[in-house]
């Protein structure tokens, strides 16, 4: 049930999680516990719906490649980001939790393993279709992979039923982290602004702070900063290690043989390196989608390439004389950005109308995102010209050496990860494997920031299936504290 910012000190005193943040970890999270019967708080900084005094506390400053203004690349007030979400899912790869040959620092301390038991769970919560396996691509070094491509689910919208009835679950909105008390080891409360200036301190057994990708950062820097370091000592990892997937229209090709990637029967396909290709070309994980062309637009192609090529022009010339069909596919791809300590979300010296410092991302792609994503489409390059399925025009961008990122058009996905790195230790990361912080027995964070590194799939399903994972860890203390 809904309770007023006023009242939540009072219906604090027997709580068992308080949830800072109503997105797609805190919803999934919320209501899971409190089907499980246990008394849980969540706390949600923004309005039922969207509004100015909210957003604007997402302002802040980019420092270093062209990004997505941060106020327009997530959504602050009830339901989080999913409420735009496009709800394209996909898990991440099994060897995306080992560390890459390119970049160690990919390496995560759990498995693909710790996660899969939560699969079903996940794609409950989100309302996941169900996906082929992925299937190889014979003398490729690359295979066909599959995403959930349902209806997007407003988790606001599902479980409003929920958040207005439940009798263990309580909603409190307007509710923004303002600060955290820390005694020997443990967080004893944490104290919320509204937007009127008040102040309420909420005491839990269990805290999880939920508030997205960059959020979570400047929250945690911020409170670490009152508390003079004591909610986290060893900080130096904090906010480090931001990472985003670059998006780019990367090329377009002609196929002759659509059946050897499904062109024929599907108009988008997905394609990735496998683990070998990855290993042996140095390179991070990549997702390239081929979206098939019209008619028109594939003429338009042929007639380019066969002024380049002569020699293929008159190939072309006889197939489509012989009725055959070609088609014509415009590429773009999403790629796996390498976990660098460099990248990082600091704190601003403006502060937000709530006082809150401002934060500021500093992110800058890496010489090995850009071979990443030049290789990756080489790959693709060569299968097509080596067993005359067909040939690969890289968009000029990609095409110039050294490779000139775009500076205007997509960008990335505004998938915020990292920042709260999950590692063994406090001195590689902010949060244990259980993701909890290392210094406090009792806090923890939940959603993408936690990553250790971040493949290419799109990550709201693995940070539900985190979400949930850390549902069974608290459970299992409430259980064994009662």
């Amino acid at each position: 049930m809904y309770i007023a910012f006023e009242d939540i000190s009072e219906h604090s005193e027997a709580v068992d999680v308080c949830i800072i943040g109503a997105g797609a970890a805190g919803i999934s999270m919320a209501v899971t516990l409190a089907e499980r019967g246990h008394r849980v708080l969540l706390c949600e900084g923004g309005d039922a719906d969207y509004s100015e005094r909210s957003q604007e506390c997402y302002r802040g400053e980019v420092v270093g490649d062209p990004y997505i203004p941060l106020y327009g690349a997530r959504l602050r007030y009830l339901g989080g980001s999913t409420n735009h979400w496009g709800g394209i899912c996909r898990p991440l790869d099994r060897y995306d939790f080992n560390a890459k040959r390119a970049a160690r620092e990919t390496d995560w301390p759990i498995g693909r393993d710790a996660l899969s038991p939560y699969y079903p769970a996940a794609a409950s919560v989100l309302d996941l279709a169900p996906t082929p396996a992925d299937q190889p691509i014979t003398d490729s070094g690359l295979k066909r992979i599959y995403f959930s491509l349902g209806h997007p689910t407003r988790l606001k919208e599902k479980y409003a039923t929920t958040l207005s009835e439940s009798t263990t679950l309580e909603c409190c909105l307007t509710a923004n982290l303002a600060a955290l008390e820390s005694q020997d080891g443990k967080v004893t409360s944490a104290t919320f602004k509204n937007y009127q200036g008040e102040y309420r301190k909420v005491q839990a057994r269990y805290f999880v702070l939920a508030c997205g990708g960059i959020e979570n950062s400047r929250l945690l820097l911020w409170c670490n900063q009152q508390l003079n370091g004591q909610l986290i000592p060893q900080a130096d990892t904090l906010g480090r290690y931001w990472m985003e997937h670059p998006h780019a229209t990367v090329g377009q090709a002609l196929i002759f043989e659509p059946a050897a990637l499904g062109l024929d029967e599907d108009y988008n396909v997905f394609l990735s390196p496998t683990a070998r290709a990855i290993s042996s070309r140095q390179i991070l994980n990549c997702g390239l989608r081929l979206h098939r062309m019209n008619a028109e637009a594939t003429q338009e192609l042929i007639d380019e390439l066969t002024d380049q090529a002569p020699t293929l022009a008159g190939r072309l010339r006889i197939w489509q004389a012989q009725g055959r069909v070609i088609h014509g596919a415009v590429l773009r791809a999403a790629w796996e950005q390498e976990p660098r300590f460099d990248n990082r979300i600091e704190l601003s010296e403006e502060l937000d109308d709530l006082g809150v410092p401002r934060g500021r991302l500093v992110w800058q792609q890496s010489e090995l995102d850009r071979h990443t994503i030049r290789e990756s489409m080489l790959l693709l390059g060569e299968y097509l010209r080596d067993n005359e399925v067909g040939r690969l025009q890289l968009a000029d961008w990609l095409a110039d050496t050294p490779v000139q990122l775009p500076t205007e058009g997509e960008l990335a996905g505004r998938h915020h990860m990292g920042g709260t790195r999950m590692s063994l230790n406090a001195e590689q990361g902010i949060v244990n494997p259980d993701c909890r912080l290392f210094a406090q027995d009792n806090f923890y964070v939940a959603g993408s920031s936690v990553f250790a590194s971040a493949g290419h799939a799109n990550p709201t399903l693995t940070l539900v299936q985190l979400a949930l994972r850390l549902c069974d860890h608290l459970e299992s203390r409430l259980t064994q504290t009662v």
